[in-house]
């Protein structure tokens, strides 16, 4: 008994001793997946790996938000340059330069000088009467219809003009450009600024007016591509004028122009009718 007590006495110290470090061991080297801690696992709780989860999901949705809007805005960019470009004027349709027309001017008494000219704008013309001359050849008399003064420059002869001295040269010019005041002139029509542009297809008459007291006439045609029918005209009743001679046969027609062709009224080609008639160099002579 003695000896049992002694060896149980002796046991327990040796059986303590074997437990004690084991558990501290397996206290103290407990494994979670990869991580080693001391006495428990350290894996995120279930909270923090769903905010992880919504938080990706909400960040996915932004970017494919911003791509959306980003395609939208770069479709919107390139269908507001297909419309600038649709809208930008054609080439082939810009407008015309307005016609221009200058009439030679001629005198028969010597130191003779312009002194007025006048434009007026007719809006038709009739042939009222055809006549032959004594030289065979044929004269018509041509009715206008209007008769609106547009542009009016006289000569200025005033003071200033006198002490320059330049004499009766200075004022006998040998052309005359529509809508350009020579020098020692002065516009009187209109009161300020160029007057209007010429049209196609209306008529107009130059009224040359010399110091001598002699005055001269042309009247003129404008053609829908911009050049003239020029005649030496002589005054008649009202707004009639005698016209010899060579006068195209479609003077007095309206003109066509390009923007009133509809697709019947164009040939095979698809091209217009063209006018045909007398150019600038049918006038019949100088004013």
């Amino acid at each position: 008994m003695v000896d049992d007590k002694a060896a149980g006495r002796e046991a327990s110290p040796v059986i303590g001793r074997k437990h004690r470090p084991i558990k501290a061991e397996m206290k103290s080297h407990s494994v979670c997946g990869d991580t080693v801690v001391t006495g428990h696992c350290a894996g995120p709780p279930l909270a923090a790996r769903w905010w992880r989860a919504t938080t990706a999901v909400a960040l996915a949705t932004l970017i494919l938000i911003a791509l959306a809007s980003f395609g939208c805005s770069s479709k919107k960019k390139v269908e507001d340059i297909g419309a600038a470009d649709d809208s930008a004027p054609d080439a082939g349709t810009e407008p015309q330069p307005p016609p221009t027309a200058t009439v030679e001017i001629s005198y028969s008494h010597p130191k003779d000088s312009m002194e007025r000219a006048t434009v007026s704008k007719y809006f038709g013309a009739e042939i009222i009467q055809t006549t032959q001359t004594h030289s065979g050849r044929s004269a018509s008399v041509i009715r206008f219809d209007g008769g609106v003064p547009i542009w009016e420059v006289r000569a200025d002869r005033s003071l200033a003009g006198r002490i320059s001295d330049i004499g009766s040269s200075g004022w006998a010019i040998q052309q005359l450009q529509y809508g350009k005041v020579p020098a020692h002139f002065t516009q009187v029509l209109p009161d300020a600024g160029p007057p209007e542009p010429l049209d196609r297809g209306s008529f107009y008459v130059f009224t040359i007016e010399r110091a001598s007291g002699t005055v001269s006439y042309q009247a003129v045609k404008v053609l829908a591509d911009g050049s003239l029918q020029a005649y030496a005209a002589q005054p008649r009743a009202g707004s009639s004028f005698l016209i010899c001679c060579g006068l195209a046969s479609d003077f007095t027609e309206p003109v066509i122009l390009p923007e009133e062709i509809t697709p019947e009224e164009t040939g095979p080609d698809n091209s217009a009718p063209s006018d045909q008639g007398g150019g600038p160099g049918d006038a019949g002579g100088n004013p």
